[in-house]
């Protein structure tokens, strides 16, 4: 809480002495307050302090999960905030623009997924004749095998797929 408070009274280019007019303290209370020497607040200056920087009463209270919120984010907010309305839009629109490309890349990769898992190889095919070049497809160190090494092939496959069926 200590750096928020500091950090949002900078940021407005407020002193200590015109936070503590809003809020109804003196300017050592509102350092107390920055400084975490005072931990237990008035509701009614929770409120008031919410009011003169502009933040949401969890926040004084550290009850928002500032871990969920990522740097680049906070970065990304604090420099739009400085930005006049028109470079808004601007950067809006290209979040925006960048969000699409990015559902888009998504998309593509669920659809290649799906295709992966939808693909199936039977095992019965790979052991057919009719499909097989053996000539060509099937080598050892770049040497066609023997007829006798083919069938040894053909052979142990064939046992492995009897035994998947059982």
């Amino acid at each position: 809480m200590e750096n928020l408070l500091k950090n949002k009274r900078l940021e407005k280019k407020m002193t200590l002495e015109q936070v503590g007019e809003l809020v109804g303290v003196g300017k050592s209370t509102v350092r107390k307050w920055e400084n975490g020497m005072i931990e237990n607040m008035g509701r009614d200056k929770i409120v008031a302090l919410s009011k003169a920087l502009n933040i949401s009463p969890l926040d004084i209270l550290g009850l928002t999960d500032d871990e969920s919120v990522e740097p680049i984010i906070e970065k990304t907010i604090q420099k739009m905030k400085q930005l006049e309305e028109s470079r808004q839009k601007i950067v809006l629109d290209t979040a925006n623009s960048q969000l699409k490309e990015q559902e888009k890349e998504t998309a593509k990769v669920i659809s290649l997924e799906n295709k992966k898992i939808q693909q199936t190889i039977d095992l019965a095919e790979l052991v057919d004749d009719s499909k097989i070049d053996w000539d060509k497809w099937v080598s050892f160190e770049g040497k066609p095998l023997t007829d006798e090494a083919k069938e040894e092939m053909k052979r142990v496959l064939g046992k492995r797929l009897e035994n998947k069926d059982k």
